[in-house]
C-alpha cells in the first residue's frame, strides 16, 4: 500500500536453555558433569526414581555411558561418509526436543553440552533467518566448547600440579586410584568456578 512501510521486528539474539555438559575421556569415562536447568534435573531425578535396574549402578551415569557412544558411533559414521582426504568432523546433533553440541580434541576428550532448541525468537517469520540464527548459535556454541577446552581445563586441570596423565578420577568414583594412590580429582581446581563464569557471560545462556 502506498504511504505505508512493512516493518519487520529484528530477531533477537540467539537464546537457549544449557541443559548439562559432560567431558569424557578417550574411553568414554565421564571426567566431568553438571547440570545446568531444572529439567534436566528433573528429568535425572525421575530417571533414578524410575529405574528397575541393579542397586549398584546409576541409571544416569549409564545415560552418560549411552551418549558417548552415540558421539563415538555418529563420529565413525560421518567420518566414513566424508571425502576422500578430508577429515569429518560432528559438531551438533538436533532432535525435536534439543540439541547436543559436541567437540572432540586431539587427545580425544569429548566435550558435550546439551541445550534447547530455541534459537532466533518464536516470533521469527522467516524460517530462513531463523535458521541463520541457529547457524550462528550452533558456531558460538562449538567456540564456546573449543575455549573452555584451551582456556579453562588446559589451564585448570592440564596445568595444576597435581594433574597425572591417566590417574584422573571419574564422576562417581571415589578418587582412591586403583593403583593404591590418590587419583587426581577436578573438584581440586578451579575448573567449575570458571567454567560456571565463563557460560554465563555468554549472551545465549539462560
Amino acid at each position: 500500500r502506498h504511504g505505508h512501510t512493512m516493518v519487520r521486528a529484528p530477531i533477537p539474539p540467539p537464546n537457549m536453555t544449557v541443559h548439562s555438559l559432560h567431558i569424557f575421556d578417550r574411553k568414554g569415562k565421564t571426567l566431568f558433569s553438571k547440570t545446568y536447568s531444572q529439567p534436566a534435573a528433573m528429568g535425572q531425578q525421575q530417571l533414578r526414581q524410575t529405574s528397575q535396574g541393579p542397586a549398584d549402578e546409576d541409571p544416569v551415569d549409564e545415560q552418560r555411558k549411552l551418549v558417548f557412544g552415540m558421539l563415538f558411533s555418529l563420529r565413525e559414521l560421518v567420518g566414513s561418509l566424508a571425502p576422500e582426504g578430508e577429515k569429518g568432523g560432528l559438531h551438533s546433533i538436533r532432535t525435536g526436543a534439543s540439541t547436543l553440541h559436541n567437540y572432540e580434541t586431539l587427545s580425544g576428550l569429548r566435550f558435550a553440552m546439551y541445550t534447547t532448541n530455541d534459537v532466533g525468537g518464536a516470533d521469527a517469520s522467516s524460517s530462513s533467518r531463523r535458521s541463520s540464527a541457529a547457524a550462528e548459535s550452533n558456531v558460538s556454541v562449538k567456540s564456546a566448547l573449543k575455549h573452555i577446552y584451551t582456556e579453562l581445563w588446559v589451564e585448570s586441570v592440564i596445568k595444576s600440579p597435581l594433574y597425572r596423565p591417566g590417574e584422573m578420577s571419574t564422576v562417581g568414583q571415589s578418587s582412591s586410584g586403583s593403583g593404591g594412590g590418590d587419583a587426581f580429582d577436578i573438584r581440586s581446581t578451579n575448573f567449575e568456578k570458571k567454567l560456571d563464569a565463563f557460560l554465563q557471560s555468554m549472551s545465549w545462556f539462560r
